[in-house]
This record gives C-alpha cells, sequence and structure tokens, in this order.
C-alpha cells in the first residue's frame, strides 16, 4: 500500500499573543497559560501553550500542504507540554503499515505530540 508522503515541516515560534488570542477565543483563562509566577510555581519552567492550540497550529499545517477536502481525519496524542518561543517540527512518522502519521517535536528534540492521518484519495479511501 502506498501513502501520500507526509514533508516534515516547521510551525512557530508560538507567540504569548497567540496564546492569549486563543485563550479568549475559547475561554480558558487558566493562569497556567497566562501567568509565568504561577507556572513555575505549578513545577513547570514557563506558562503552557493550549493544548488544542498546539492541534489547531499542526492541522493547520497539514491543510496547507493537502487541502482541507483531503484531510478525512487526524486522532491526535498530545504527549507533551509546548512552551510559548517553541518552534515545532512536524515529521512524518508510520505507526504501522497502514498508518501514515507525524511526530511533532520542540526544537529539542522532545516529542509533544503523535498523529495518524488519513487523507482522502490514498488507498482505501
Amino acid at each position: 500500500m502506498i501513502l501520500t508522503p507526509i514533508p516534515a515541516s516547521e510551525v512557530g515560534p508560538i507567540s504569548r499573543r497567540s496564546v492569549a488570542l486563543f485563550g479568549d477565543a475559547v475561554g480558558d483563562h487558566n493562569p497556567v497559560h497566562f501567568d509565568p509566577e504561577f507556572a513555575r510555581r505549578a513545577g513547570l519552567p514557563d506558562t503552557v501553550v493550549h493544548g488544542p492550540l498546539t492541534v489547531a497550529l499542526v492541522v493547520d499545517r497539514l491543510v496547507e500542504e493537502f487541502g482541507a477536502e483531503r484531510l478525512l481525519n487526524i486522532d491526535v496524542r498530545l504527549r507533551g507540554p509546548v512552551f510559548p518561543g517553541d518552534r515545532l517540527t512536524v515529521e512524518p512518522r508510520a505507526f504501522g503499515e497502514a498508518d501514515r502519521g507525524v511526530a511533532v517535536c520542540r526544537a529539542n528534540g522532545d516529542e509533544v505530540a503523535t498523529a495518524i492521518v488519513i487523507l482522502a484519495g490514498d488507498p482505501d479511501q
């Protein structure tokens, strides 16, 4: 089975302004996303980007590459925190014989998300 390849790409850097706008849009004003001192008291090095914002940025990258009409499904698993200022790399990854996916990594190599991607026009679609 030959699947459409997913090229590697970059997302970011993710700005604090993007985090603030996203928080306002979805009504999530948890201080872990906005207050660096609160985040440090919680044991984090900085505030944390909303998980759904990370997912949205990855989906946006896939839509840019393939078009919204081809993206049938994406099954995302968040694996670690993303911080303001992070640049993420979206890398192709195979999760099985018939699964095409991506790994999302911070610049230091930490994997922050994985996703299985189904595109229209591939075999069995």
